[in-house]
């Protein structure tokens, strides 16, 4: 099968090693000429790429939130696909049973040199009260002790801040202010053109609010926060924006583990921070996205039918919002009620599902209510093949260098779904969202809410909580737009009237434009590969990794 092509837009100050790359790969016939390109120029020239319909998917990486909204076009459902910024801060959890020793040499080298998956720099340390103090030492002699240098020299621990990247004096001085201690090695006598340069820092006495832990700051920058132990430590780490991986240190194994199941972190180590390999439940740079859904956002399905060259991209939609307060307390039950729904055992959603497939038809519906002609006989296979799914559903062990990485898939949260006209509701569509733990709102048409009310119905009858799945008549278009402003975990957009353009979309974390032929035909079995696209559309992998154990 053909493979994809890349351009690279860089800003000229990053753009020495990818040009190198670029070089390398063409020498002796690495790649064919044109498959990889490296263009430098200034940060406008991406917006350049509108003007090409040839581009078939588009990746940021780094891009502030406010400027990605400004250089997105198209839609989710018609234009490139869009993958946003990803990546994170590490947030590190302490408690009393830890190794301290082997727990300060870690953070301090993760913040003097970066994973390659996370960037950004940094840690948040949350210590408990008992040991917080004796840790606080150790990761002042060991920040003391990092080497400033050469990135070229093999002995240099610290580098300088990457080009065009922001020193975070302004969050450290912020943090003197509000009363924080703040400790930073001494700089050595540096080169010429030492000034990217920043010392190894150490603030801790903050308070929960403090800036330094709602923004992520660039470089060799650490944040100590005391906390009474784990289940405030989990509090904390699931309150802190933009963290894309976690660890737990603790020789409890079993305190240990419970701690590191309760984190929303999709990639979490105990007592190590350096175990990585991309089979392991990590890959493309985002601890939410396992291999198979990071090879899935550069190919397409036999399903998905690519964009058309001269297919006009969407405009943008601008719908009048005055509020809409009968879908906010829908995304607001949905949201009290995820929990629950998603941490109860899989057996008990499969017989949720079965009862409803036990549940009288009720009667077909007209096509004017949003009937798609299908048999009930369809929806029925559809739930207990659901049911039989999330039964077997479970996780494995990999065998990783360093350790074993044990691999799950969580639900998502909240998903929204905007249905609109001319496509039909097929109702097998929600049914893995459910059964895997998600709770769902549905926006539909007008007069559309027939069959979505009905499958309620028989769900609620079979023991569906409040709150998982509620359907809201919408307005015929805008009405994915509507739902992406209430910010839920996941979109589905299924149909051209529920489109909505990027710029509204970007702020939610996983979108999809359905692709109308994944069931394909009314009446018979989805086609081959279709339940695991929509297993990995509503769940995200949860990688807990254990040091050794493997070679």
């Amino acid at each position: 099968p053909a493979g994809n092509t890349a351009l690279v837009l860089s800003p000229p100050a990053a753009a020495p090693p990818l040009l190198l790359l670029g070089e390398l790969s063409g020498e002796g016939a690495a790649l064919p000429p044109g498959v990889l390109n490296v263009l430098a120029g200034p940060p406008g020239l991406c917006r350049a790429l509108h003007t090409h319909p040839e581009v078939t998917s588009v990746t940021f990486l780094g891009a502030p939130q406010e400027e990605l909204e400004a250089l997105v076009w198209g839609s989710p459902c018609r234009g490139p696909r869009l993958g946003g910024p990803r990546g994170g801060r590490v947030v590190v959890i302490v408690l009393d049973s830890a190794d301290l020793d082997s727990a300060a040499a870690a953070i301090a080298a993760t913040a003097a040199a970066p994973l390659a998956l996370f960037p950004w720099g940094g840690c948040v340390v949350l210590a408990q009260d008992a040991v917080v103090a004796a840790l606080e030492r150790r990761l002042w002699a060991r920040l003391g002790g990092l080497r400033l240098g050469d990135p070229t020299d093999p002995k240099t621990e610290v580098g300088p801040l990457p080009p065009g990247t922001r020193p975070p004096e302004g969050v450290v001085q912020e943090a003197r202010e509000e009363g924080a201690q703040v400790f930073q090695a001494p700089l050595p006598p540096l080169p010429e053109g030492g000034c990217r340069f920043y010392p190894p820092t150490l603030i801790s006495g903050v308070a929960p609010t403090s800036r330094c832990l709602r923004e992520p700051a660039p470089g060799p920058l650490l944040v100590l926060l005391s906390v009474r132990g784990p289940t405030e430590a989990v509090a904390l780490a699931s309150a802190l924006p933009q963290t894309a991986a976690a660890a737990v240190w603790a020789q409890d194994i079993t305190v240990a583990l419970d701690t590191a199941d309760r984190l929303p972190q999709g990639l979490v180590w105990l007592n190590a921070l350096d175990l990585l390999d991309p089979s392991g439940g990590c890959a493309g740079g985002a601890a939410d996205t396992d291999l198979d859904e990071a090879l899935r956002e550069f190919g397409c399905p036999p399903w998905e039918q690519p964009s058309k060259v001269d297919e006009l991209l969407s405009p943008l939609v601008t719908v009048d919002d005055p509020g809409d307060p009968e879908l906010a307390q829908a995304v607001a039950a949905a949201r009290g009620a995820a929990p629950g729904w998603g941490r109860l055992p899989r057996a008990s959603r499969a017989r949720v599902l079965r009862g409803a497939s036990a549940a009288p038809a009720g009667g077909r519906g007209a096509p004017e209510d949003g009937d798609n002609g299908d048999t009930a006989g369809g929806l029925q296979r559809a739930l207990l093949r659901w049911a039989a799914r999330v039964e077997r559903a479970g996780g494995a062990v990999q065998d990783v260098p360093g350790g074993r990485a044990l691999l799950a898939r969580r639900p998502l949260g909240v998903l929204g779904v905007a249905w609109g006209w001319p496509r039909p509701l097929d109702m097998q569509l929600l049914l893995p969202a459910l059964a895997l733990g998600n709770c769902v709102v549905v926006v539909v048409p007008p007069g559309g809410a027939g069959p979505a009310q009905r499958l309620r119905k028989a769900l609620v009858a079979a023991g569906l909580p409040g709150g998982v799945l509620t359907v809201l008549p919408g307005n015929s278009r805008g009405s994915g737009s509507r739902l992406a402003r209430h910010h839920p975990d996941g979109l589905w957009l299924c149909g051209g009237d529920a489109d909505c353009d990027w710029a509204s979309a970007a702020s939610v974390p996983r979108v999809w434009g359905v692709p109308a032929g994944l069931l394909g035909a009314p009446g018979q079995d989805p086609p081959p590969g279709a339940e695991r696209e929509l297993e990995l559309r509503c769940t995200r992998p949860h990688c807990l990794w254990l040091p050794g154990g493997a070679p």
